[in-house]
């Protein structure tokens, strides 16, 4: 009996370490399930995500979905925002066989939105699809559609033609002061605001079918003065001169370049195609690449400090170092879908969307 006792003990402590062991690595957990599992209507893949503290985030997807969370993503509300251009809802329609307005701008879709900006606690914007700009000034509880528009159109000063010029997707943003800020996005697109991003006005290099399409993917500037632009085929550019000049920089690779983080103006952390990382402690004077173990794109970065970050991509591959990126240790988060954006408040919090519809959560124990 007593033998029967101890074996019956070892047993359970044998399951309550194993159970324990797991708990313990079980960091990342799924806080909302993919479209098909959780079939309630609200559909499309998500791009990015970003808290403005531990209880309070939004994620943004296809044809306009933008979620909220007030619970820390316990529980999601989809966020209806009115996307027409200024002037819209008076425009009249074209006449039958015209065509009618374009898709999101008075009939049709609402554009894909992929990237969540936040100045500070009020002031936010969205970038996405066909030109897409929305500017929030209360936090995100209303947001307002902003122009992009193109140099010709804005030189010209024709007011038919206020909406016209960029219908680039709209992917990274920065301001730099209360006034002026950038956007980049596919074809080549660079975008400026020298009114606190109530106008944009830029160009882009629209491309015949056959012809290569450079895409920028993402900006960041560690100073008023100083910043970066990434992109297609390794592209890198860079700014002393607050975006009145941009010079190319060689980063040593041709991949796709996607995520870009500097946690000050000398450390800094480049992500791509083909589980690249690229690491600067100069400032960028020098780009080296950090070893990764990793074949998958890895699409978002996001540090906390200077040695705590996370690095996603597809088949939900999710990257974390404690080290600065001199190591970096391979996980999963979600299912198996291209995890799209990355965001975490501290070096306990950590959320990221993929193209199912997921959110998960990383929370330490």
């Amino acid at each position: 009996m007593r033998r029967t006792n101890i074996t019956f003990f070892v047993f359970f402590v044998s399951i309550v370490t194993l159970l324990t062991v797991t708990i313990a690595n079980a960091k990342w957990r799924v806080i909302r399930e993919d479209d098909i599992i959780r079939d309630d209507g609200i559909q499309g893949m998500l791009h990015d995500v970003h808290f403005m503290d531990k209880q309070h985030g939004l994620v943004v997807g296809d044809n306009g979905l933008v979620l909220e969370t007030t619970d820390g993503g316990k529980t999601w509300t989809k966020k209806e925002i009115n996307m027409r251009p200024p002037g819209a809802a008076q425009a009249q329609r074209r006449p039958q066989g015209g065509g009618g307005p374009p898709p999101g701008f008075g009939g049709g879709g609402a554009a894909t939105l992929y990237n969540i900006y936040f100045v500070d606690e009020k002031i936010g914007f969205l970038t996405g699809a066909r030109g897409t700009i929305l500017k929030t000034d209360d936090g995100g509880k209303t947001w307002t559609r902003k122009m992009a528009r193109s140099e010709a159109a804005a030189n010209q000063n024709n007011p038919r033609r206020r909406g016209g010029g960029i219908r680039s997707s709209l992917m990274g943003i920065q301001m730099i002061d209360e006034k002026n800020g950038f956007i980049v996005g596919t074809e080549n697109a660079i975008l400026k605001t020298t009114d606190g991003g109530e106008t944009w006005i830029g160009r882009s290099e629209r491309v015949r079918v056959g012809e290569t399409r450079n895409n920028l993917e993402n900006i960041l500037f560690v100073s008023p003065k100083t910043g970066w632009i990434i992109g297609s085929f390794g592209t890198l550019l860079h700014t002393k001169d607050s975006g009145e000049t941009w010079e190319k920089r060689d980063p040593g690779f041709d991949n796709n370049l996607f995520g870009i983080h500097f946690y000050d103006e000398k450390a800094g952390w480049i992500c791509g195609q083909e589980g690249l990382i690229l690491h600067t402690d100069d400032g960028g004077e020098t780009w080296n690449q950090q070893k990764t173990d990793s074949i998958d794109n890895l699409l978002d970065i996001h540090f906390v400090d200077n040695m705590i970050g996370w690095a996603v991509g597809d088949y939900s591959a999710v990257l974390h170092t404690t080290d600065g990126g001199k190591t970096w240790t391979a996980t999963k988060a979600g299912g198996s879908g291209t995890l799209k954006g990355v965001h975490a408040t501290d070096k306990d919090n950590c959320w990221t969307v993929d193209d199912w519809g997921v959110i998960a959560a990383y929370k330490t124990e």
